[in-house]
């Protein structure tokens, strides 16, 4: 008959094994889809938002877009950016900066892992200043078509 140690040191390792696995297995770790980008600018000034979008490690857009300044009506001004990167699931990081700032502020796939989609905006307060602001999407709300801003519920940003 197998003394008790020996028992728990046999079973000990195996149970370890099997439980990592499960717990493993049951975090999402596939990469999610860059799904749209927009420039949101609530300031009255027109201000300039420089865009860097790295997938798999190339960049594949690099470009500036000037913004007009919030209407006489109060309206806020928003720029879609036009999606020339893939649309399938993979590492990607966003590198965003405005005017002349020269530190780039970078949003990496990494940090959303098990994420389906993720849209990123660049908001540009009544104060002038910017910050990105993402939000995951889920399998039902995706779509290519960028037309629905996350801005629209400011409670909902993230820093």
């Amino acid at each position: 008959m197998l003394s008790r140690r020996t028992t728990l040191q046999a079973t000990i390792p195996l149970f370890a094994s099997l439980l990592s696995g499960c717990v493993s297995s049951m975090l999402p770790r596939d990469p999610p889809i860059l799904s749209c980008i927009e420039i949101v600018n609530v300031d009255n000034q027109s201000h300039t938002v420089h865009i860097r979008v790295e997938y798999e490690n190339e960049e594949v857009l690099f470009n500036s877009y000037t913004i007009d300044g919030r209407e006489e009506n109060g309206q806020d001004q928003q720029k879609w950016i036009s999606q020339d990167w893939p649309d399938k699931p993979s590492q990607f990081r966003v590198h965003m900066r405005m005017d002349a700032d020269e530190d780039w502020i970078t949003f990496e796939s990494e940090e959303k892992l098990g994420e389906h989609a993720i849209q990123i905006a660049y908001w540009i307060g009544s104060d002038g200043n910017g910050i990105p602001v993402w939000e995951p999407i889920n399998t039902d709300d995706y779509t290519q078509d960028c037309n629905e801003s996350i801005m629209a519920n400011p409670v909902r940003r993230e820093k």
